[in-house]
């Protein structure tokens, strides 16, 4: 075990604990002093030295207290969780090297082709989202259900999309790892498509942020070991010494970074095929395959008895040493709480309750919604659903049932039932952003509504306007004119309308440029980067 699999489940406590110990060791040191100088007018016959053992114990006791209240991370345990998807992130290497044509067309069309092909085996209940990388990284969608938007940003990518060129493999992992909702017991794994070169040879791969975020990484190495040149205008790109920049697949970099994080490495083949099976089985390792079922999940393991005992033990020491008994009894009711309190958390299998406690009825409910549509039952799984959201006590309960809503309505196609779901989980839950980024799509689904103007009053028949005041006629269209192009549109029925704004494509590349932040001007001063 390295120093990088260390690490606290309260990191934000470490301060506190530390000065609130600097605090009592100091108090301690000047109430020995004061008892020095008592001792000292009482007159020299009680001068005799003062032994250190019982400070020092009680020093040690409370450091104890303190490293067990920061929670520290040692080794694994199983945890029984209820089944309810996973939640997947694919990151691609958006960088130079990835226009190689030694998996023709390219390395990035392959693994585009590979991303797609791992939404398509997505399972009920799962959810993804999608970052990039180049010399930084960029989180493009959040984690969502909706697997054909996904798709379709997925087919929108391309590796001019992040600028500055490079390959910072890290700074991806970091950006991927914003995704994932803390405290949520679903099973993190993070899919890495790239071909693995970095020209700068950085060390820095995001494996000990990966492994506190408690996230597997999945890597699949697209290239070949003999390499390519990279293509410039027509001609093959060259380095600041004019010879031509050849690019070859590292493998090993994603293999490390797989193997710290208890992933997987995989390769595509000499035809840029990429084995989606074992990728999928790899995927749902620690998924059931039938949701709710209750499977095993390996986590990181807060070990808090040790040092409680070791806390108890100093204080039944120094209480034994206590000449009255009511101190002594004291301590050793002190030692007994620490115990108690630290020792439910050890069992090797502890099951996670995911509902907030106090709200089981509500809890139910979502968790029967789920099984109802995950067997097709759409009206029963409205219903549950929407009992769940109106009796749950906490917001945040109340949100999820409102999302779980709006996702069964969005797939439905029932846009104005969903807008309104998603709405109502926003204002239980404002910082969801799940919940906001399906909104968006919610709407954009829902066709524009323009109110028609309003009907011109009917003169009296018996007043006529004045000869000057009768408006002339207006010319016809001419076919092919503007005029006559409105006059067809505003002829067109609501179910023609409907399906021509359905074959208006959003241009989403311009979107993920925007998304990515492409403001900053290349670095040119070190030559061309890949």
């Amino acid at each position: 075990m390295s120093a990088g699999d260390l690490s606290l489940a309260h990191p934000e406590w470490v301060r506190t604990v530390v000065w609130s110990w600097a605090l009592a060791a100091a108090l301690l040191m000047l109430a020995r002093g004061r008892a020095r100088g008592r001792r000292r007018l009482l007159g020299p016959s009680l001068q005799g030295g003062i032994s250190l053992t019982r400070d020092a114990s009680l020093l040690l006791a409370l450091a104890a207290i303190g490293l067990a209240l920061l929670g520290p991370r040692i080794g694994e345990r199983g945890v029984m969780v209820a089944s309810s998807g996973i939640d997947v992130v694919l990151l691609l290497d958006s960088s130079r090297s990835m226009d190689a044509a030694d998996l023709p067309p390219s390395r990035f069309a392959r693994a585009r082709r590979a991303a797609q092909g791992v939404v398509a085996r997505l399972r009920p209940g799962d959810r993804a989202g999608l970052a990039a990388f180049a010399d930084r990284g960029v989180l493009l969608a959040p984690l969502t259900p909706d697997r054909g938007a996904l798709d379709e940003l997925v087919a929108a990518l391309d590796t001019q999309l992040i600028r500055p060129a490079g390959s910072n493999l890290g700074a991806g992992v970091r950006s991927a790892l914003t995704a994932f909702e803390a405290g949520s017991a679903r099973p993190r794994v993070i899919v890495v498509l790239s071909d693995g070169e970095d020209p700068r040879r950085r060390g820095d791969l995001g494996a000990p942020e990966a492994r506190r975020a408690e996230a597997r990484v999945l890597t699949v190495a697209f290239g070949s070991e003999a390499g390519a040149t990279l293509p410039d205008h027509g001609v093959p790109l060259r380095d600041t010494d004019g010879n031509a920049v050849v690019t070859r697949r590292r493998a090993d970099r994603l293999q490390r970074l797989a193997a710290a994080t208890g992933g997987a490495a995989f390769e595509a083949d000499a035809w840029g095929e990429v084995d989606l099976k074992g990728l999928e089985a790899a995927l749902h390792r620690d998924s059931g395959a039938v949701p709710g079922e209750l499977v095993e999940r390996r986590v990181r393991a807060v070990r808090v008895l040790p040092f409680a005992a070791l806390a108890a033990l100093l204080l039944v020491a120094e209480g034994l040493r206590w000449r009255p008994p009511r101190r002594a009894a004291v301590a050793m009711l002190g030692a007994a709480a620490l115990l108690l309190g630290a020792g439910p958390g050890q069992l090797p299998a502890e099951r996670v309750e995911l509902a907030p406690a106090g709200t089981p009825a509500a809890a139910t409910l979502v968790e029967l919604g789920l099984d109802r549509l995950a067997r097709g039952r759409r009206g029963a799984a409205r219903r549950a659903l929407l009992a769940a959201a109106l009796t749950a006590r906490e917001p945040e309960l109340a949100g999820l049932a409102y999302y779980d809503l709006g996702v069964l309505e969005l797939e439905a196609g029932n846009y104005e039932a969903a807008r309104d779901a998603f709405f109502d989980a926003l204002s239980m839950n404002p910082a969801d952003r799940e919940a906001r980024y399906n909104l968006e799509w919610a709407l954009k689904a829902l066709p524009s509504e323009h109110p028609p103007p309003p009907a011109p009053e009917e003169p009296d028949p018996g007043e006529l306007a004045p000869e000057r005041e009768r408006p002339e006629p207006e010319p016809e269209a001419r076919p092919g004119s503007e005029a006559a192009e409105d006059a067809q549109a505003s002829e067109l029925t609501e179910a023609e309308r409907r399906r021509w704004l359905a074959r208006v494509n959003d241009d989403l590349r311009r979107a993920l440029a925007s998304a990515a932040g492409n403001g900053r001007r290349e670095e040119r001063s070190r030559g061309p980067a890949w």
